[in-house]
């Protein structure tokens, strides 16, 4: 009969890419030995791992000679132009999503199995949230480019004078010039608004929501 501690831990001689390792086999171990879980953890952490809070926003108009070149969002402010806005913009994005895939689906129903079946992949929005300047320049490109999509005089703009390109990419932690997976999309401004109250203190951020225009067309 095994011993109590025969069944916990045993001796044992593996190869590990062409070391031989022995070792105590422990069952909280998930079966390995230390020197095995030690060998597959230095190749998981070689790996490295990209962070929540390292990704760049850039916004491009579509055209770049249209009406969206003098908004504050693409182009250098006139009252401080020591600096290029359209530059410092991706640092005043607070926070944002990474979408790579929402597909519709329908289903059916065949005897008591449920059939899934793709249908097609939806053109969704993308929320980003802005850190405010102190000149309002969020919320005052946010006016004019709704000025640019509804005209005064009732009519509409042109798709090609309001629709910008959006580009999100994760970069490393140590290399803001490495970016390892981006998303380049052609939106459209479809809703900016805040929430303010006399009792917050804290700096304003502006939501603004895009929808995904002309999948079809890349940039």
């Amino acid at each position: 009969m095994r011993s109590l501690s025969d069944v916990r831990a045993e001796r044992t001689t593996s190869s590990v890419g062409e070391t031989t390792i022995t070792g105590t086999r422990g069952r909280w171990w998930g079966g390995l030995t230390a020197m095995e879980l030690r060998s597959i953890y230095k190749s998981v952490h070689a790996l490295g791992t990209l962070s929540k809070a390292h990704y760049i926003v850039d916004l491009e108009p579509f055209d770049p000679n249209g009406p969206l070149k003098n908004v504050d969002l693409f182009h250098q402010l006139p009252t401080q132009a020591y600096y290029d806005f359209a530059k410092v913009l991706p640092w005043l994005a607070t926070e944002t999503e990474f979408s790579v895939l929402d597909a519709q689906n329908d289903s059916v129903q065949i005897g008591h199995f449920q059939q899934n079946f793709i249908t097609g992949n939806s053109g969704n929005t993308v929320n980003v949230t802005f850190l405010e300047t102190e000149d309002g320049n969020i919320l005052t490109s946010a006016q004019a480019v709704k000025n640019i999509m509804f005209r005064g005089d009732g009519t509409q703009g042109l798709p090609a004078e309001y629709l910008m390109w959006m580009t999100i990419s994760l970069v490393r932690r140590d290399d803001r010039d490495h970016v390892a997976v981006s998303n380049r999309r052609l939106v459209a401004l479809q809703a900016a608004s805040v929430d303010l109250a006399g009792q917050n203190r804290d700096p304003l951020v502006v939501p603004l929501t895009f929808i995904k225009m002309y999948p079809m067309i890349k940039g």
